[in-house]
């Protein structure tokens, strides 16, 4: 009886050895998950809204875990700070200037807290340092812009409802397009109209083609103006002639432009007559002394003819005048 009580005692105690073996295996894989005993550095962010996160969550870097979240504790206000253990191998990874923000593992999954971004020439975190909180948008604002966004839909889809009604009841200019068969008719030749004028314009084109073409054709005038040189020449000599004759008229306008000028001044000749009073007066009585001389010797004249001296020599003279004309009625 007593090998067996033996026995019993030692089965006990293998099954007491290996549950201890059990307990210390869990205790230290636990440790390991929650980097109890890893060692590390604590650091610090603080946020306005933490979105569900607990102690415990994890922390991650590019994807990769490198810590847990230690404590969760409200500040003044509404803010909430959260206290983070890192790996001390990833210290090396985080910078002075790197934000953290509350992600989420997976798309229902735990919340976390992510570490990005950070420039290396600030250098590294060191422990207890504080870095800056990226708030974004929670969860609870995207349901809310979400359905907000559900409402917009609904009256867009709505007010699309009523205008395809309005267009399907002929209303409004669209409706009436869609519906009434008569402004499609129009339309309808509206666009043959455009068809044929578009037909015309190229017809038109066709034949300024052809006009242009024919003006460079050999023996037509723009041909021989372009390639003849002596055409050329000669049309250069009319065009230097038309010039010159151009610099002839401006040059007899400017002449008379001064003569016009002269003329209404007193310093000369011709624009004394003309601007003179007292000139002007004497040449009107020169003018009458020359008709009452010319009237007196007409009368003087009459009266030689008269005298009894002169007399022969008048009727002679009026004899040879009509002898003269006699003789030329004759020879006609």
């Amino acid at each position: 009886m007593k090998p067996i009580h033996i026995t019993r005692a030692a089965i006990v105690g293998i099954f007491i050895f290996i549950g201890l073996l059990i307990l210390i295996t869990g205790i230290f894989t636990v440790g390991t998950q929650r980097k109890t005993f890893v060692r590390g550095v604590t650091v610090k962010s603080i946020f306005d809204d933490v979105s569900g996160l607990q102690p415990g969550n994890n922390v991650w870097l590019s994807g990769v875990k490198i810590g847990i979240v230690k404590k969760i504790i409200f500040l003044k206000g509404t803010q909430v700070e959260i206290t983070m253990n890192i790996d001390k191998e990833a210290q090396a990874h985080i910078m002075k200037n790197a934000k953290a923000k509350i992600g989420s593992d997976g798309l229902i999954g735990n919340r976390i807290v992510v570490i990005y971004g950070g420039n290396s020439l600030v250098g590294y975190v060191a422990d207890g340092d504080y870095i800056k909180s990226d708030n974004g948008i929670s969860t609870d604002d995207m349901l809310a812009t979400l359905q907000e966004n559900n409402k917009n839909l609904l009256d867009i889809t709505g007010n699309l409802k009523m205008i395809t009604k309005k267009i399907n009841e002929g209303q409004g200019i669209a409706g009436e397009m869609i519906n009434d068969r008569s402004i499609a008719d129009n339309l309808h030749a509206t666009l043959s109209n455009f068809k044929k004028a578009s037909a015309n314009s190229g017809t038109a084109v066709t034949k300024i083609n052809d006009f242009v073409s024919g003006l460079n054709k050999p023996g037509g005038l723009a041909n021989e103006v372009v390639n003849d040189t002596i055409v050329f020449a000669e049309f250069k000599k009319t065009i230097d002639q038309l010039k010159e004759a151009s610099a002839s008229i401006s040059d007899f306008a400017e002449n008379l432009n001064r003569a016009g000028k002269s003329l209404s001044k007193t310093d000369n000749a011709a624009g004394t007559i003309l601007n003179d009073p007292q000139v002007a007066s004497d040449l009107k009585n020169i003018t009458k002394n020359l008709d009452s001389s010319s009237m007196k010797l007409n009368e003087d004249l009459r009266a030689l003819q008269h005298n009894i001296f002169f007399r022969g020599y008048f009727h002679k003279q009026e004899k040879n005048r009509k002898k003269a004309v006699a003789d030329s009625s004759a020879l006609k």
